[in-house]
């Protein structure tokens, strides 16, 4: 996907996320049970103001913190990011926590449109009627947590991969994933092969899946055990 493609389902994802908030603001989160939908909106304001403040300072050495006195509400935060981002370069500079040559405003984009479409399935499932991701954009999303969130925290690079592999295959258009450790460092290529464990769904379910939700519509084969060790590895 390209960058305006990003920028345009932030906007779309962020709306819908805040629209059912609005709707169940009580509702608990299913996956993350220690939120209701109103804890997701404060959650959401965070990360969009701190990204916002990642591309507002261009600097890729140093993260950038936002203003604490920020009263801003999370759509007046939301409509902030998406305006910052509208007016930045994509291969502009932007702090985050992978590597130096991918801190890129591009990086933040594609970083926000999943997690914030992720939170939004969250938050219409809270409320009891959840919409899928997006194929296209479900699909960019399980190449996107391979590239980032199975890859590297916070803290710095994953380890403890398992030393098993694991085939993810789509099942509503064009899409495999093969995943394998050489020497703790994981590689992924998209080729339909044979894993010690395989998952197969939709875009929507993987993308999910990837996050630890685990939908009833995914097929599982092999060993169970290795699908419950690969997820370990998601935040």
């Amino acid at each position: 996907m390209e960058p305006s493609q990003h920028l345009s389902a932030i906007r779309d994802e962020g709306r819908a996320l805040l629209a059912a908030v609005a709707n169940a603001p009580d509702a608990r989160i299913q996956h993350c049970p220690d939120w209701d939908n109103t804890g997701l909106a404060d959650h959401m304001r965070n990360v969009w103001g701190f990204m916002a403040a990642q591309v507002s300072a261009a600097s890729p050495d140093r993260p950038a913190r936002p203003d604490p006195d920020d009263a801003s509400t999370p759509d007046q935060t939301l409509d902030s990011l998406l305006d910052i981002l509208s007016g930045a370069e994509p291969t502009a500079p932007a702090w985050n926590w992978c590597p130096e040559e991918g801190r890129t405003v591009a990086w933040i984009l594609r970083r926000m449109v999943h997690e914030t479409a992720i939170h939004r399935w969250d938050a219409e499932n809270a409320a009891g009627d959840a919409e899928p991701i997006d194929a296209d954009l479900a699909a960019d999303g399980i190449s996107e947590a391979l590239d980032v969130a199975w890859r590297y925290q916070m803290r710095g690079p994953t380890t403890g991969y398992p030393e098993e592999s694991l085939h993810l295959h789509r099942t509503d258009g064009q899409g495999e994933w093969l995943l394998t450790v050489v020497d703790d460092v994981l590689n992924v290529t998209n080729e339909h092969g044979r894993g010690d464990a395989a998952v197969r769904g939709t875009a929507s379910d993987l993308a999910l899946f990837m996050w630890n939700r685990r939908l009833p519509g995914l097929e599982y084969f092999g060993d169970e055990a290795v699908v419950e060790a690969w997820l370990a590895i998601s935040p």
